[in-house]
């Protein structure tokens, strides 16, 4: 029980150092959120639409592969892989390819000849690219968390 308690606290204080420092800074909570909401735009425009989805698979796999890892530092045994894990893997590949497929409708749809400026294209190739990277990282961290017997998921209901 001691090693899941400093396990915890431990998770606890990782998690709020980012803040703090901020806040030690002198930004407001204000200030802050502005700049998350900037960096979302940012995020949304460098890789596209599907980051939106991305992201909550980011978070949902991410979140499961620190729960699985601080029951193990806990020495807790861990808990089945939920069911929804495979279809999120597989899920992050796809949206990962749709946001590929979308840079690249994006770069080429309004190319010409006569008009060819390579500063957009490679914009929107390099944000289709990036798709790619982003849905294949998160499917890898869920590949290594399925277990590899089918059996061992947890069970619904």
């Amino acid at each position: 029980m001691l090693r899941a308690s400093l396990a915890g606290a431990f998770l606890a204080a990782t998690l709020a150092v980012p803040l703090v420092w901020a806040m030690g800074q002198g930004l407001l909570v204000g200030d802050l959120l502005a700049s998350l909401s900037a960096a979302a735009l940012a995020a949304i425009d460098a890789v596209g639409f599907v980051v939106v989805p991305q992201a909550v698979l980011a978070v949902a796999v991410l979140g499961l592969a620190l729960h699985l890892g601080t029951a193990r530092i806990a020495g807790i045994a861990p808990p089945a892989a939920p069911r929804w894990l495979s279809p999120a893997v597989e899920s992050a590949l796809l949206l990962g390819m749709l946001g590929t497929i979308a840079g690249m409708v994006r770069g080429f749809s309004d190319l010409s000849p006569e008009s060819l400026e390579p500063g957009p294209l490679v914009q929107a190739l390099g944000a289709a690219l990036r798709s790619s990277f982003v849905g294949f990282g998160i499917a890898l961290v869920g590949v290594w968390l399925r277990p590899a017997d089918p059996e061992a998921l947890e069970p619904s209901g």
